[in-house]
This record gives structure tokens, sequence and C-alpha cells, in this order.
């Protein structure tokens, strides 16, 4: 085994189980620790990684290093990061400083010779017992036999010993992620402007997408909280019309909303909550269709559209299976209310495959009546149909040229012979 250790600045036990449930997308088994020294200047937050399972699908331990550093840069949180065969080993060389990974059990104990005893996570008296030997090496304490190290130094620290050098297995225990995400922040002092928590929320969208991640799950919508002192919480719920995991995303939905939000008082805590998980949506780009990948950049303009103007402000087309123009398209919303089952479609067909006849489309609310056009360009193209609705029709449709050259889409009306002006091209 091969474990990561994150040793952080100290952290509330909120914040520590949200940065551990960002911590799962790098590997299945994350084991969160507070620790409170008797000096509180020195208590301290870690989180133990396994990443002995995961490292080659992120490039090798330098590289997973790396990815978590700078995640963890980008979150504002300064760590420090070690990696060794023992969960103490990964710990002890993050508090030396040392980046390189340490993947053997022999090579962890050659670098823990020159090392200070300070350095070792023990109490205070234990650190003073071993100064009063005058010893001053980790490599000149782990020297003496473990049954000698017991009775002069007590039990838990030779234990401790050999839980660095792997003689002896940590006991940890592994973050569960749990059915439905949740995740709080409160704050210090009462917040009075949207802009303030954004920094926040996107450590709590972090841990959301560490947490999909883990379960190989997308959101297509989720909860912000805000809680307010002495009345209602104010709820605001975020939609996208495909399920996703990406934080980055889910966090420029939310600045759209905030920013559109009035305040009903000082925001005293944030949380975020997401109970319906659906199968991610991965799309495979290809180089000879490149829709799908456009597809997906019209999709994240409607999504920040609705979530600046409003669920009712912005809809879009569907075709139907109807021979009327004016009955073969409806609107409906943007961001659908059921889940997305399937994904899209965008295949890269000829125009002619797409609109079996030439059709505008620009059409006009209502049919207006016109004089028969001088020139007709192409047609007819004849529509006879509904019938079974009570709305039939029979016309017949021409490309006409209209006043300046404008193209127009016209019909003549088979029952009463009049002309109709019905669509336009711009």
């Amino acid at each position: 085994m091969l474990w990561l250790c994150i040793l952080l600045p100290p952290l509330d036990r909120a914040a520590l189980h949200n940065l551990a449930l960002w911590a799962l997308q790098w590997s299945s088994q994350v084991s969160p620790h507070w620790l409170a020294d008797e000096d509180s200047a020195r208590a301290t937050a870690l989180l133990w990684l396994e990443i002995g399972a995961s490292r080659q699908l992120f490039g090798g331990a330098s590289a997973l290093r790396a990815h978590i550093a700078t995640g963890l840069a980008a979150l504002g949180y300064e760590a420090h990061l070690g990696i060794a065969p023992t969960p103490q080993g990964a710990a002890l060389l993050a508090r030396a400083g040392h980046d390189e990974p340490v993947a053997s059990l022999s090579v962890l104990h050659a670098r823990l010779q020159p090392l200070p005893l300070a350095l070792l996570a023990l109490t205070p008296a234990q650190h003073a017992a071993l100064r009063s030997t005058g010893l001053e090496t980790i490599g000149e304490l782990l020297a003496f036999p473990a049954a000698a190290l017991a009775r002069r130094f007590g039990p838990d620290t030779s234990a401790y010993l050999q839980r660095l050098c792997g003689e002896r297995p940590e006991p940890l225990r592994m973050l569960q992620p749990p059915p439905q995400f949740s995740s709080r922040c409160e704050f210090s002092g009462a917040l009075t402007d949207t802009t303030a928590l954004l920094f926040p929320l996107q450590r709590l969208l972090a841990g959301l997408q560490g947490y999909l991640r883990s379960l190989d799950r997308a959101v297509q919508r989720y909860t912000l909280r805000l809680e307010h002192r002495g009345h209602a919480a104010t709820c605001v719920e975020i939609g996208m019309a495909r399920p996703t995991r990406a934080a980055a995303q889910l966090l420029t939905l939310a600045r759209e909303r905030l920013a559109a939000l009035t305040l009903t008082g000082p925001v005293q805590a944030l949380s975020v909550q997401a109970q319906e998980f659906l199968q991610p949506l991965v799309l495979q780009l290809d180089c000879f269709a490149p829709g799908i990948q456009h597809s997906e950049q019209l999709q994240t303009v409607i999504d920040r559209l609705v979530a600046r103007l409003g669920d009712a402000a912005v809809q879009t087309l569907r075709i139907a299976a109807d021979h009327r123009p004016e009955r073969a398209w409806s609107a409906l919303a943007a961001q659908p209310k059921h889940a997305m089952t399937t994904p899209p479609v965008a295949a890269a067909l000829p125009v002619a495959a797409v609109l079996p006849s030439l059709r505008p489309c620009w059409l006009l609310p209502q049919p207006r009546g016109i004089d028969r056009p001088g020139q007709l360009l192409a047609g007819p193209e004849r529509i006879e149909s509904g019938w079974w609705d009570g709305a039939d029709i029979a016309r017949d449709y021409y490309l006409a040229r209209g006043t300046a050259g404008a193209h127009w889409w016209v019909y003549r009306d088979l029952r009463s012979g009049a002309w109709h002006l019905h669509g336009l091209w711009a």
C-alpha cells in the first residue's frame, strides 16, 4: 500500500469532512483526522489517502501529488503533502517538508534516519522523555529494540514507532460516502453580500464534485440553503439541462443566481444539498463531427441564461411529428424537470436529410393575407393534413420573391383560393 498524507492548518470538523469528500475523487480510501495537542497553537488536521490502487490512473505518485496540491491551492488551503508506505510515515514526511514520494519501507527507514525527534507525532510528555536521554535523531531512537523502547518510554511510544516503520498496521476509520450529499459551513460573522458567499461555496461544491466522482454519478439539480438569524432560510434551487459533476460549472450557475438574489437578511451559514443522482452523460468528441462539442458549449450558455433570467424566461424548441408548419414544433422549458436518461445525439447530417423541404425558420404568428406574388421561385409543396383534429388544412406552398428582393414563404389556400404569407428568410 502507498499512503498520501495532507497536513492542513487548523480546520473545524465540518470543513475537514467536506475536504475529505473532495478527496474521494482521488482514492476510495480516505481517512480524516483532527489533532489537537495540549498547545492549541499546534492543532492540525490531516487526511490520509491510500493511493496505491489509483496512482497509475493519474500518471504515477508524483503526478497525483501534483494534481492534489493544485486542487488544494485553488481552494485556498495551505497544505503539506507526504507519500510513504505507511500512514504515519507519510504524515512525518509531510511535517518534514519532503516532497519526493517514498515507495518502499527500506527507503522510508533510510529517509527517517537523519530527521529530528521533534517531527514524531508524540505527546509533549513523550517528547520530554526522549529529550532527557540525549537522543537527537529518529535513526538513533529506532536503533533500540522494541521491547527496550516499551520499557523506557511506554508501550504507546513503541507502538507508534512500529506503525511508523510498517511493523504494525495502522487502525484507520475510512470515510463512507453518505447516501445523500449535504455539506455546510458556518461563518464567524454574518455576510450581507452574496459575492462573499462565492469562495465558501466553491469549497462546498468541490466536496460535491469529489463525492459524485467517487460514486460515478452526476446531478441535474442541487439546492443552496442560506441560513439567517431570526427568520426562515432562503433556498435556491439550481438546475441544469444535463447532468454534470464539474464544480466549476456548478459554481458558474450559482454565481448567476446569487447575483440576482436579494438577501432577506445577513447570512449566518451556507449549505449545499443534493439528493437525486444520475448517470453522467459522457460524450466522446469526434474530430469529424464537431457538433457534439458545439452542443455542449451551447447548453452551457443556455444554463447560464436560465440561472440569470429564471426558468420561465428561456425556452427551447422541439420538433413535432406534424406536417402542418404551425404545429410542427413546440416550445418547452430549457431545463426539463425530469431527469435525462440518455445523452443527446448530435449527428452531422446533410441539410437535405434534416429539412426534407425548403422552409424558413421564421414563421409569422398568424398567416397574413396578401395579393398573388409576382414571381414564384419554387414550388408548389402541397400540404393536406389535420382532418382528425378539426384543424385540417389544404395548401400549396411556394418560395416567392417579395418586396425589396426578400424571400417569402407563401401558400395558396386550395379551398378559398386566397394567398397568404406564412414565413420569411432573413
